[in-house]
């Protein structure tokens, strides 16, 4: 059987239709039916179920798509491990700007070799093909296809500019409170309307450094990770304690293909301890300055 094939296959299982799947390939779809229906005649098996919502995996197929998957990891090992400097790291755009910065730096100097690419994103891009090498990822349940470790909580505290913060505090009802939330309302929910009900929200925002620069500036109130305002001078929290089942588990992960790639293995040891070390900022627990 050819890798090419094989490329094709997964393709089509990972978009689950074969109009997605031609745009990543860079053919025509008539080509992308024409290669699945020659690999099924080959195998004499139904990889797909064509169904009303799309492409579906088999029994048969799934299972030859966890081993190509596998397969495909460790071709990319082998890449990384015979050419390229290149390491990429992928987490949210906040951790990128606010945090990682001169924790990277620091990295670089023990490791001058080393190319870094960090790629910052709110989409879960897939390590086994090489999208990125290592992944910061805030999740209570990480795909069970990675690997790597649990290493803290990330809290989320209640914001004001500074210079309300107290005012706001001394206000006997948190009602009168104007919160910014979010552009999508189901968010808002959790993030705000579910903690404080009644809270009114006067001002919203699909981005969380929007929302930031928002608080900071006396537009109202938000929600925001710990660690983005308990690092903030122009910030401070109107209540003491992190707002309670709002604290989802952060993870270093990467692909077990490349875990015998001393290179990733050293870099991705290295986020796991600067991020172990300011443990208690993730999990608000670090007194503001």
């Amino acid at each position: 059987m050819k890798w090419d094939d094989l490329r094709f296959f997964l393709a089509i299982a990972r978009a689950g239709s074969l109009t997605a799947a031609p745009a990543e390939l860079r053919v025509s779809q008539p080509t992308v039916s024409r290669r699945l229906a020659a690999m099924e005649a080959r195998l004499g098996v139904r990889l797909f179920d064509r169904t009303r919502s799309g492409y579906e995996l088999t029994a048969p197929g799934l299972e030859i798509f966890e081993t190509v998957e596998r397969v495909e990891g460790e071709l990319g090992a082998v890449e990384r491990q015979l050419s390229g400097k290149e390491r990429r790291l992928t987490c949210t755009e906040l951790m990128a700007n606010l945090y990682r910065g001169p924790h990277l730096r620091s990295f670089l100097d023990h490791h001058p070799g080393i190319d870094l690419s960090v790629l910052c994103t709110f989409q879960h891009l897939n390590l086994s093909r090489r999208e990125a090498d290592v992944a910061v990822r805030i999740s209570s349940s990480p795909p069970e296809t990675l690997v790597g470790r649990r290493l803290t909580t990330t809290a989320v505290g209640v914001y004001a500019a500074s210079d309300r913060a107290g005012q706001l505090r001394a206000m006997p009802c948190r009602n009168g409170w104007e919160w910014i939330g979010w552009q999508d309302e189901s968010y808002s929910r959790m993030m705000i309307t579910g903690p404080f009900p009644g809270a009114t929200i006067r001002h919203r925002s699909d981005d969380t450094q929007a929302m930031r620069s928002m608080a900071r500036h006396g537009m109202g109130i938000a929600t925001l990770p710990c660690y983005v305002g308990d690092s903030d001078p122009s910030l401070r929290r109107i209540i003491d304690d992190p707002v309670p089942g709002l604290s989802p588990d952060m993870w270093v992960l990467s692909h077990p293909g490349v875990r015998r790639v001393a290179r990733i293995r050293h870099f991705a040891e290295f986020m796991a301890d600067t991020i172990i070390a300011d443990r208690d900022l993730f999990e608000g627990k670090r007194p503001q300055g």
